[in-house]
């Protein structure tokens, strides 16, 4: 398990002590943080491929969407929820009445959506966020002593990378590839074998590139699945039902266990109104360590 508290500090103290995570080197006497260390992901993938902002845009509403649905979400509110609580502020208070006339009109809006680093606005970043989670793991011929329907880790990945300035390649995390094989080769599964995955949206894009590093999409494909509803809760391929951290929230220590929790609900069936259709055999969790410095990739099953 894990726990975090971070909104003692201000944002921009909790931006430059996360920023401690990256390259002490390099990266931080530059300035760089991780907002835009994503940016650069996303800059670099969107020139290859062709994916626009509103790619992006809808990843954070799908997850917005589901986080809407999950009673301990940070932002338990659709993003036409929250447009629709500021619209209604703005006349309770006597204030100018923003004219948004659907959710794209509010995310391009500069004052409601500011650009935090080009091309990510404030809705594709995920919220600095107090939690925690824990979970309880035993020897797998030990679990019916605990409940009478165990969930089973059967793969497991771990690998490491350098910082982003060394890759040859920003638009995919190599060590989550790694991660991905390794816990395939490990369960003895496949990509297409998998129902569910909470990936590791601390941006929108990372979203959109963790699922070709775990081979749900084909490079560059993964923004199309977007378009094409692929990834939504009563899609062929749902990720981030509990609302990803990008709604769900992303307290740093917690955020590997809490992904697991919302597997092992979807797995049993107990996700309530967010509860994906049909049987879920198979399930992935994807977590990342700064940009990609590291990442471990696990598959579950039910029995």
């Amino acid at each position: 398990g894990g726990v975090e508290k971070m909104t003692n500090l201000p944002t921009e103290d909790v931006t430059d002590t996360l920023a401690m995570a990256s390259d002490r080197l390099y990266e931080v006497p530059a300035g760089f943080t991780f907002p835009g260390l994503y940016a650069a992901l996303a800059t670099a993938y969107m020139h290859r491929y062709g994916a626009t902002v509103e790619h992006l845009m809808k990843v954070a509403i799908k997850n917005h969407a589901n986080g809407a649905l999950n009673p301990k979400a940070q932002f338990n509110r659709s993003i036409a929820d929250v447009m629709a609580r500021k619209i209604a502020k703005a006349k309770a208070r006597g204030q100018p009445v923003p004219t948004w006339k659907d959710e794209w009109d509010f995310l391009h809006d500069e004052s409601a959506n500011p650009v935090i680093a080009w091309p990510l606005r404030l809705f594709d970043c995920s919220p600095i966020t107090d939690g925690a989670a824990c979970l309880l793991v035993v020897a797998a011929e030990r679990a019916k002593e605990f409940t009478d329907d165990p969930i089973y880790i059967i793969g497991s990945g771990q690998a490491s990378d350098c910082s982003p300035y060394g890759r040859a390649d920003l638009t995919t995390l190599r060590s989550a590839r790694v991660a991905a094989q390794m816990a395939y080769e490990m369960a003895g599964v496949k990509p297409e074998d998998i129902k569910l995955a909470e990936v590791h949206d601390c941006f929108t894009i990372a979203e959109i590139i963790g699922t070709e590093d775990i081979g749900f999409f084909a490079p560059g494909e993964g923004y199309k699945a977007v378009d094409e509803g692929l990834t939504l809760r009563d899609g062929p391929k749902p990720v981030n039902t509990s609302g990803g951290l990008k709604a769900k929230g992303h307290p740093v220590g917690a955020s590997g266990a809490a992904q697991v929790v919302e597997i092992w609900k979807q797995m049993r069936g107990e996700a309530g109104p967010r509860q994906v259709p049909g049987d879920i055999p198979l399930a992935l969790t994807h977590n990342v360590g700064a940009t990609g410095e590291t990442c471990v990739v696990h598959i579950f099953e039910r029995r």
